[in-house]
């Protein structure tokens, strides 16, 4: 009899942790599908040791790749430096408790309404040649979005900054 309510309990609390966490990738991609379209904005680099800081503008088209609730392709369009033009992917993990393998440490709304995730992972400062934390702050609004990269050295307690994007919405061209 005690076993038979244990593995029951088991399978309650498992179905549980198996639903919540679905319901959480569905909340995220849902919010990642409003981001679906073109943006314009600013691109800040924060100067490091070999690199001086600069702006540039930026432009970035956000797709759903294929039929995936997913999975975000952003092509980065920088106007006045096509040469450095790239793209890159953003993935929820099927649980919704990770960013491209990144774990989600705070996700929270702003009084302004805006979603702001916040991811941390250890990775690798190139600048410092050290490694380092990699805290990646994502912000979410109707009509704004910006993405944020820190980073923490090891050993150290500051954050530094390494860029910043900061978008608008604006209706997309035809040629795109």
């Amino acid at each position: 009899m005690h076993k038979k309510l244990l593995v029951t309990s088991i399978f309650i609390i498992l179905a549980i942790y198996f639903v919540a966490g679905q319901k959480r990738a569905a909340n995220l991609s849902k919010e990642f599908m409003n981001l679906i379209g073109c943006w314009q904005g600013t691109l800040n680099y924060s100067g490091t040791i070999i690199r001086k800081p600069y702006s540039t503008n930026a432009e970035v088209i956000v797709k759903r790749v294929g039929k995936s609730h997913r999975k975000f392709e952003f092509l980065h369009i920088y106007t006045k430096d096509p040469k450095d033009n790239a793209a890159d992917t953003i993935t929820i993990s099927k649980d919704g408790r990770k960013l491209n393998y990144a774990m989600i440490k705070s996700k929270r709304y702003t009084a302004e309404g805006d979603l702001e995730v916040i991811t941390e992972a250890l990775g690798f400062d190139h600048d410092n040649n050290k490694a380092a934390i990699v805290k990646q702050t994502y912000t979410l609004g109707k009509g704004s979005y910006s993405y944020k990269k820190q980073v923490q050295l090891e050993g150290q307690a500051d954050w530094l900054d390494r860029l910043e994007f900061k978008y608008t919405s604006r209706p997309c061209k035809s040629n795109r």
